[in-house]
């Protein structure tokens, strides 16, 4: 193999394709990027079994091969070199890189036993503007689970009905449901795909649509950006019936200043932080009462107006919540008024966008025990 590319081509995907490298000691071949040559482009690969991706660069190809190397010692290396031209070249199972004062030998690999990896999308792929698809994600991202001992909640349900896709993540106490705009043709089908693979989509700088297909002979999810292909196994297992723990109905409905209610929250932080990370919402008057307390620091309370688009009177409400959960809902509400359902002190509150109508955030409330 001999070639030669830039060095800031190099880096990006090679950076890039670092995110899929696994340092699992009994398969060390994981813990390396695949290095392939295809006439004019160089091929990057990496996986973890879990996940995967392929990528191209232009390069100038004088010489075909292949080769696997260290995908840490690979990156750092090249992250760390000057921009401008760089050499590759294979020599019996080495990469000589050559640039500007700089030449170094790295050690690699046969190819024999690198994974076999999908090499193309598939048929009738589900195409997506991308900037829909980013902003819908970050929308839902936030409420998947870390917890590792229920994995049926550790990624998103990608659900398809009617055409209308909508994508949904929670974590047992908290979900939000975002409906995307544009219609889809294909069948109907229901997903649950892991929160890394998604994760590494959206930091993917690439501007072209969002292809994504799914290989049920595998059960895998394959998605293409440009000349990116991911894949990913699909948790397997069925989502819990979400739907059913919704409210039909809500007493209050209030429409509340995103700002104030984001500077209420952060200022009875500073004392919930020592009680559990309780915090005490309390509607009476036209007003929003917002509380903390703690036996080690104190008690605080802030008062903020609220508006309702009716003239029936607001019923006196007093509900507890993790700070943490309204805190993060907050900052993916785009519209500066935010809307909340509340019905009474043991239900779930839900918190609308005014911006998003086809977006949903609902919160359990840590129960009162009067």
């Amino acid at each position: 193999m001999k070639l030669t590319l830039l060095q800031e081509n190099l880096k990006k995907y090679v950076n890039l394709v670092s995110h899929f490298i696994s340092n699992k000691t009994q398969l060390p071949i994981l813990s390396n990027i695949l290095i392939q040559t295809d006439k004019s482009k160089l091929t990057l690969s990496a996986t973890n079994l879990e996940n995967s991706i392929t990528t191209t660069i232009a390069a100038k190809i004088e010489k075909e091969g292949e080769i696997t190397v260290n995908g840490k010692v690979f990156n750092e290396i090249i992250t760390n070199l000057s921009s401008g031209p760089i050499d590759l070249g294979v020599l019996k199972e080495q990469i000589i890189l050559t640039s500007f004062n700089f030449k170094s030998k790295i050690l690699g690999s046969n190819t024999s036993d690198f994974p076999k990896l999908p090499k193309n999308l598939g048929k009738k792929p589900i195409v997506f503007e991308k900037d829909e698809f980013i902003k819908s994600l970050s929308k839902v991202l936030f409420s998947v689970s870390l917890d590792e001992s229920r994995p049926i909640l550790t990624g998103v349900l990608f659900v398809l009905e009617s055409g209308n896709l909508s994508l949904v993540a929670t974590d047992g106490f908290r979900l939000s449901e975002i409906k995307l705009k544009n219609k889809i043709t294909s069948d109907d089908f229901s997903l649950i795909i892991p929160k890394s693979i998604l994760n590494e989509i959206v930091r993917i700088e690439e501007d072209g649509n969002i292809e994504m297909s799914y290989d049920k002979d595998n059960n895998q999810v394959l998605f293409k950006i440009e000349d990116i292909l991911l894949s990913s196994r699909v948790i397997e297992g069925s989502f819990p019936d979400y739907k059913k723990i919704i409210p039909k109905t809500s007493e209050n409905v209030i429409n509340i200043d995103k700002f104030e209610l984001e500077k209420a929250i952060k200022l009875s932080s500073v004392f919930a932080r020592d009680a559990g990370n309780i915090i005490k919402l309390k509607i009476k008057d036209q007003n929003l009462k917002v509380t903390a307390e703690s036996a080690n620091a104190g008690s605080q309370e802030t008062e903020i107006e609220i508006r309702t688009d009716s003239d029936t009177e607001l019923a006196e409400v007093e509900i507890m919540f993790n700070f943490k959960f309204i805190e993060e809902v907050l900052k993916v509400i785009e519209n500066d008024e935010v809307q909340i359902k509340i019905t009474g002190q043991n239900t779930s509150a839900i918190f609308l966008d005014s911006k998003f109508p086809n977006f949903l955030h609902l919160i359990m409330p840590i129960k009162s025990q009067n």
